[in-house]
């Protein structure tokens, strides 16, 4: 190790923990750092990284838990898109200690759990060992992806490492030995598996952080045609645009980040792309295949090559990742054929966010895959950014671009924190899953247009000040993102605390004087809360002593009310966040053509769906899924109570027998 290779990442750790990224705490940004770089090529978000982070009481010795699908993580099996072939599982499993050497105590404690951890016949209530909750759900995950992939005989790799500050060039030989015994282990309990374990120190880490990404490369090209400089056509080789899209035979998935899908896994158009690739005698492949879309800030062509500047694919990942696999698998068939490439320049948000929701056909999305583009998102986008927070409604977008993480918002924790604050459900925003935006009902009460824009500023305000006093007070060894999720409790009881009453209206919360939420009134709140929950250590009046309980909520709120005088407690989880009901079906593209082709003109009467699943002697369900899919393709506009909205939310179309609109309309009826 270079002498100096420690000294900078100790450079590194230190100015990320001023940033509190994703604490103060050195031992947390450490073990952060280590999971972001040794998982790189995936491009994980700060959420995904989050969700596999598993350190903390009772971690058997694992700090990271990780199941990769064909380079994708798995987080919710009921929406994951299987694969149905060529499948592989990636399993990390990361240990991190801040420490200046190699160990052998933390590959003990891994060797002590990973048998009964590893051994998928055991059911989790067998384990003798005690798991935290954290753990128990890595593990479930990587049991539902090994059972449900072994017909399709997935290959399985573990990738194991230990990561810490010291050299990994002089690990004693004990501690070595412990590595290969954790190794051996894996293979003995999954035979047809491969396992790498890695020691990785101060030099790996300083390397893996140098290595940025590359949004500005170049492209080959046999033929094209341009206009004006600003839209270009391509036909290239598959084999240089497969080059293009890869690095060290990984894809750049960063390239992907405003694609408005991920890989929808084995279905017909994949299947069909993946057979016309390995025909030898199948028409050239652009003959076939639609092509790809690249959107870019500035191109230039030099002889047979184009020079692209913060390039995006925003339509194509399933044939890019098609081509990746094929030629990754050692295919040499179709290297010569040519592919479609449309190359448009524009520096235009808005222009750049059209073109995303207007370029994908091949393969059938849900709408809610394109929320990032609807307009209500980009508007608070932008009021969160005169703030001066980012809001990732792209995934990894302000990461890319270099902005500074501890501004950075995501959807998910914008949404729970309206739902505590806005809603006043702090239990429901405890359990509030990514799924929600697939559910109509659930993403228009939360992301509505007649919500003022100031109230998403003033949340992103609340929850970080409160996070930064919850950083204050919190045990020692309470891992940071578990104390965290109490978060939009606290945040509800400090608004409450402040505006004197909990039945505030929005106006008044838009109005909060945040600054008033202070590190005391958080300290002051944790310590109530800790006064309602310790009750002898026993149940609150039988029930459970968590923030998903909205009896224990209520209760905090109710101390806080008799302490501080706080009014209004009896409104605290009454007005939950509405749902469907039932998840929205994945209609086939069939499906779509023939709803399209006997929906009547828009406004539809009420019952329209049910009139042409009749028709068509199916579910009104796909009906509706496929209403919902024409809709965001553009093919059909939004339609709420007899009102038609263009993309831009005007009305366009009035049903005078339904509704009562006293606005003016533009075109239509």
């Amino acid at each position: 190790m270079a002498k100096n290779d420690l000294v900078l990442l100790d450079g590194i750790l230190e100015q990320r923990s001023s940033e509190g990224l994703p604490s103060p705490r050195l031992d947390e940004v450490f073990e952060f750092l280590g999971l972001e770089e040794l998982l790189k090529d995936y491009d994980l978000s700060h959420e995904e990284l989050d969700a596999g982070w598993v350190d903390g009481r009772d971690d058997g010795g694992i700090d990271g838990f990780f199941t990769l699908i064909n380079g994708h993580l798995l987080r919710d099996p009921e929406v994951f898109s299987w694969p149905k072939r060529n499948v592989s599982i990636d399993v990390w499993i990361i240990t991190a200690k801040h420490h200046a050497t190699f160990q052998q105590a933390p590959l003990n404690s891994l060797l002590a759990s990973l048998p009964e951890l590893l051994d998928l016949s055991l059911d989790k209530n067998q384990l003798r060992g005690t798991y935290s909750g954290l753990l128990i759900k890595a593990r479930s995950l990587f049991h539902v992806a090994y059972r449900r992939l072994s017909v399709v005989r997935a290959t399985l790799c573990f990738r194991f490492a230990y990561v810490s500050r010291g050299n990994s060039a002089i690990v004693a030989e004990n501690v070595r030995a412990r590595g290969h015994q954790i190794i051996t282990l894996a293979t003995s309990l999954f035979s047809a598996c491969e396992a790498q374990f890695d020691f990785v120190g101060a030099s790996e880490l300083v390397a893996l952080y140098r290595r940025t990404k590359k949004f500005s490369l170049e492209l080959p090209f046999l033929e094209y045609l341009a206009r004006s400089g600003e839209s270009y056509v391509l036909l290239t080789r598959l084999d240089e645009f497969c080059r293009f899209v890869s690095d060290e035979h990984h894809l750049r998935r960063y390239l992907f980040d405003s694609n408005i899908r991920d890989y929808l896994g084995d279905n017909h158009v994949n299947e069909d792309i993946a057979d016309s690739l390995c025909d030898p005698v199948a028409p050239d492949f652009w003959w076939l295949n639609n092509g790809i879309t690249i959107l870019a800030t500035d191109a230039t062509v030099v002889g047979k090559t184009i020079q692209l500047q913060d390039v995006q694919i925003v339509n194509g990942l399933q044939t890019t990742e098609s081509i990746f696999r094929h030629f990754e698998a050692g295919g040499k068939v179709s290297a010569s054929s040519a592919l479609l490439v449309k190359v448009i320049v524009s520096t235009d948000t808005a222009v750049r966010d059209r073109i995303i929701r207007a370029t994908y056909n091949q393969s059938v999305v849900e709408g809610a895959s394109l929320h990032a583009t609807d307009k209500i998102q980009r508007d608070i986008e932008e009021i969160l950014e005169r703030a001066g927070w980012f809001y990732e409604r792209r995934k990894n977008y302000y990461r890319n671009i270099g902005k500074p993480a501890v501004r950075f918002v995501t959807p998910m924790y914008v949404a729970a924190g309206y739902i505590a604050l806005i809603l006043k459900h702090p239990a429901q925003a405890a359990t509030l899953k990514a799924r929600f935006m697939r559910d109509p009902l659930s993403y228009a009460a939360v992301f509505s247009e007649e919500a003022p824009l100031t109230i998403w500023p003033m949340i992103a305000d609340v929850l970080k000040r409160v996070e930064d006093g919850l950083s204050q007070v919190r045990p020692s060894g309470q891992f940071e993102r578990v104390f965290a999720g109490w978060r939009n409790l606290v945040s509800l009881l400090a608004v409450g605390h402040v505006l004197g009453r909990f039945d505030y209206s929005v106006r008044e919360f838009v109005d909060l004087d945040s600054a008033r939420i202070t590190h005391e009134l958080v300290a002051e709140i944790w310590n109530l809360i800790q006064r309602v929950k310790s009750n002898d250590g026993q149940p609150v009046d039988g029930q459970p002593v968590t923030v998903r309980s909205n009896y224990f909520v209520r209760r905090c709120c109710a101390e806080i009310g008799t302490a501080n005088g706080v009014e209004g407690a009896e409104v605290v989880g009454r007005r939950r966040m509405p749902t469907s009901g039932r998840t929205i079906p994945k209609p086939s593209e069939d499906d779509v053509e023939r709803v399209d082709t006997l929906l009547s003109r828009q406004p539809w009467k009420p019952g329209e769906h049910l009139r042409v699943a009749a028709q068509l002697s199916c579910k009104p369900a796909i009906v509706y899924a496929a209403i919902q899919e024409l809709i965001a393709r553009g093919r059909r506009l939004k339609q709420k109570d007899g009102i038609v909205y263009d993309k831009e939310g005007t009305v366009v179309a009035v049903d005078h027998e339904r509704a009562t609109f006293h606005g003016r309309t533009t075109g239509g009826e």
